[in-house]
């Protein structure tokens, strides 16, 4: 069963969403460490909006459209907002402090608030996580093992797809370049925003 639970996250974490526009707008627009820190804060997301879809409120958001809708908008809303900021920023090379020196808690925060505030994660946790679960054996432990098994391969795939954002990154070393990538970094969030917005319950 866990292998099958592997297979099937592999497959649902590769699927292009808000967070892997988020993250491969950081590699993209602000570099390496600040790609790292995203994954982390994204991967911090999973493991709270797991925990509490397990505890009740994916089932309460699954049943409630009121609800649905208001983490829905405010997620779409917080991605749009960090779109602009990007969009508006200066190249590195002209700015006070260079992005890739930004707080680390900061980029964390973001990446932890923007999958959170994903309202579909909730959502689908209440309907694929309990098919991997015995409920002949302790709940508990297996939803412990399942969560951090998804972490893992939330890590990997966000990793890989961050090398291939930074891969391209590397590639805009000419004049003008760094807008572009802020540009190009802004337009992945205005996209998962655009993304978040036509969710539907």
């Amino acid at each position: 069963m866990l292998l099958a639970f592997i297979a099937a996250a592999f497959v649902v974490v590769s699927i292009p969403g808000p967070t892997i526009f988020m993250v491969t707008g950081y590699a993209v627009g602000y570099g390496p460490r600040a790609a790292l820190l995203s994954i982390i804060g994204v991967c911090l997301g999973d493991l709270v909006a797991m925990t509490v879809t397990f505890a009740g409120l994916g089932t309460v958001l699954a049943a409630s459209a009121e609800l649905f809708m208001l983490v829905k908008w405010v997620g779409a809303a917080y991605l749009v907002y960090l779109g602009v900021q990007l969009w508006r920023a200066p190249a590195p090379s002209s700015q006070a402090q260079p992005a890739e020196s930004q707080p680390a808690g900061r980029i964390i925060r973001r990446a932890f608030t923007v999958n959170v505030l994903h309202p579909k994660g909730l959502a689908f946790y209440v309907a694929f996580m309990p098919q991997f679960i015995d409920p002949a054996k302790p709940a508990l432990a297996q939803m412990a093992v399942l969560g951090l098994t998804f972490a893992a391969m939330a890590v990997t795939v966000l990793s890989a797809y961050a090398l291939a954002a930074l891969r391209l990154r590397g590639l805009l070393l000419r004049p003008g370049a760094q807008r572009l990538a802020n540009r190009f970094g802004a337009g992945c969030f205005l996209g998962a925003g655009l993304y978040t917005a036509t969710l539907q319950r």
